[in-house]
């Protein structure tokens, strides 16, 4: 996964080519400590622990913002309307989310070509899966342009490639253009 600093060099090419190489969508998220990672790693299928805490995501929100050239960035490329991507701890995952508050199935994104985003479902996960800071029931939500996406304590920003892109370009001094 690239992380936004090491994406600075693809500003130049124009938004299009940006897209056809990286796909639709993106997943923003602040690299997990190697602590976290190597205790998802090692929990297997084991039992989720509990500890996501509604409180703490705007402030990881705010956290990530401010260190925004050190996040990493997973570009989701779907191949076809309504494609989904299952999101949990274990590598067989669509997309893997190395935290222990991570279910070993926790959500389901789906694709939707009509609406140019992704629709987000929780799957009885234990520590919830969170849109904006508010926790998804049972039902299937939109996903819009900058929002903040998470599963447990797992926190995303979720934003369209061509946002990304801009923001990019907007960061790349003019002498490099």
């Amino acid at each position: 996964m690239p992380s936004v600093k090491e994406l600075r060099a693809r500003a130049r090419v124009d938004v299009g080519t940006f897209q056809a190489e990286y796909g639709p969508v993106a997943l923003i998220q602040q690299p997990p400590s190697l602590v976290f990672q190597k205790v998802a790693q090692q929990m297997g299928r084991s039992r989720t622990v509990f500890m996501a805490h509604r409180s703490r995501l705007a402030d990881r929100l705010v956290s990530m913002l401010q260190g925004f050239e050190h996040l990493q960035v997973l570009f989701l490329q779907p191949s076809s309307e309504g494609q989904v991507f299952a999101v949990g701890r274990l590598e067989t995952s669509s997309l893997v989310v190395h935290d222990p508050s991570v279910s070993k199935f926790h959500a389901l994104l789906r694709w939707s070509a009509a609406d140019n985003t992704c629709y987000v479902r929780d799957s009885g996960s234990m520590n919830g899966t969170y849109v904006n800071t508010v926790q998804l029931g049972e039902e299937e939500q939109q996903l819009w342009d900058g929002d903040g996406l998470a599963f447990g304590d797992a926190q995303f920003l979720y934003v369209s490639t061509q946002t990304l892109h801009a923001h990019l370009n907007t960061a790349v001094p003019t002498s490099v253009r």
